[in-house]
């Protein structure tokens, strides 16, 4: 997904629906087996993660840079994390790795 500003972000972001678990782990399933929109569908479902986690930061942090570095810190999760297994959940995960882009992001200010 493009996003043109930050408003277009939170515009399409707000139109998304979380998948359940069931079809999260049928699509990581897909895309071990190489299958690019199963990874993208993973992508675009953790996208509402994002848009929550940019609408609580102060406003001068509520930038587009801001917002490609979590989706782009969330590519990266979505291919190194292991959705079949049970122990950890994804998005206890994606926080973590959020404040460390937000970290980065204030030592780049």
């Amino acid at each position: 997904m493009f996003f043109n500003c930050k408003d277009d972000f939170f515009e399409k972001t707000a139109k998304l629906k979380r998948i359940s678990r069931q079809k999260e782990r049928e699509l990581a399933l897909l895309m071990k087996s190489g299958d690019d929109d199963a990874r993208q569908k993973l992508v675009e479902n953790y996208l509402l993660s994002i848009r929550a986690y940019v609408q609580r930061l102060p406003e001068y942090m509520q930038s587009l840079e801001m917002i490609y570095r979590c989706v782009d810190a969330l590519q990266k999760e979505v291919d190194k994390f292991d959705f079949l297994q049970e122990n950890e959940a994804f998005e206890h995960r994606l926080s973590m790795i959020f404040r460390k882009v937000t970290t980065a992001y204030i030592a780049d200010m």
